[in-house]
């Protein structure tokens, strides 16, 4: 467009009524407004998200547990002060209301599946450092060796390990099966080579825990392929600071 018919497009503009322009400018320019306006909310979210992302300490799922706002204050919030954290950049992020179970009702069937899927998913993308669960939920996930074999702490944390003894636990591992042959009856007897490991926190004699009025015996155990086992020695140390020692 040449400068006359520019100057001619904006005088006439000029003497059109409110009306007239709004029409006009709908007419003529809505695209680029439309593409402007998803910009700029593209570029707000964006910007939204990065100044409000938190960057995530540790992991942990809830299987068969649910816990009250009080207790996840304690395991939380409390643990992110005492380790000199901002909550509100940092968080231990919680996967609630899973639920396994190897006889699980009809209408529970899906649910247990689902739960297994998303396990196995943060499993191997290594987003799952602490497991918080019931005995049935703790045989699942170590007969699957999922948990680690918390002897490896003594090495890792020699003082912490000790601390633990108390409270640690035995579960059996199964190390090799006839599972999928027994299942497709091409094997008259289940078999299975298996081995006791200690992969377990009994936290019942945890006063958070036991103060949190749990109707069963609740057990901690850390994911197998955590890399995160520094934070999670400090993290199995603040709970037994708040539960043993004097305040």
């Amino acid at each position: 467009m040449n400068p006359r018919e520019k100057a001619a497009n904006k005088e006439a503009f000029g003497r059109m009524n409110r009306l007239e322009k709004l029409d006009y400018i709908r007419t003529y320019y809505w695209g680029p407004i439309l593409l402007a306006v998803i910009a700029l909310i593209i570029l707000g979210t964006s910007l939204y998200r990065h100044f409000t992302k938190k960057e995530q300490i540790l992991y942990t799922a809830c299987i068969n547990t649910v816990i009250g706002d009080e207790l996840e204050n304690a395991l939380h919030r409390d643990y992110l002060l005492a380790r000199g954290m901002d909550p509100r950049k940092s968080e231990i992020l919680f996967y609630r209301n899973l639920y396994l179970s190897e006889n699980a009702s009809e209408e529970n069937h899906e649910i247990a599946y689902a739960s297994r899927m998303k396990l196995l998913a943060v499993i191997n993308s290594k987003k799952m450092d602490f497991a918080l669960m019931n005995r049935e939920a703790y045989d699942i996930l170590s007969q699957s060796d999922y948990l680690l074999d918390l002897s490896e702490l003594a090495r890792e944390d020699g003082e912490l390990y000790k601390e633990l003894e108390p409270f640690l636990t035995e579960n059996t591992v199964i190390i090799e099966d006839n599972a999928i042959e027994y299942n497709l009856r091409e094997a008259d007897t289940y078999q299975a080579v298996t081995k006791e490991v200690i992969n377990g926190i009994d936290l019942s004699g945890i006063p958070v825990i036991r103060d949190a009025g749990f109707p069963d015996t609740v057990y901690l155990g850390i994911i197998a392929n955590t890399p995160r086992i520094t934070e999670c020695c400090e993290y199995l140390r603040f709970i037994l600071f708040r539960g043993n020692r004097p305040a």
